[in-house]
């Protein structure tokens, strides 16, 4: 019955929405975002907000905080 759970246990090796989203943008863009992104003055709210209005991009705030704080996919890649 269990022969397949270590095996689910295994860390994804896929990047969040986060990285997704940063690696499709432009240079010049991508230092936006990252700088935007390190800036912990503006909330994950606030930037998901920003994301939606300025790029039409959604990413939640949940996602952004997971990023931020290193528990994402991203971590184990």
């Amino acid at each position: 019955m269990l022969e397949n759970l270590t095996k689910a246990l295994q860390p994804r090796k896929y990047s969040c929405a986060v990285r997704t989203f940063y690696e499709s943008l432009s240079e010049a863009d991508r230092e936006i975002f990252m700088s935007v992104l390190c800036d912990m003055s503006v909330s994950n709210k606030g930037l998901e907000k920003a994301l939606k209005e300025q790029a039409g991009v959604t990413l939640a705030d949940t996602t952004l905080a997971r990023h931020r704080q290193g528990h994402c996919s991203c971590s184990r890649i």
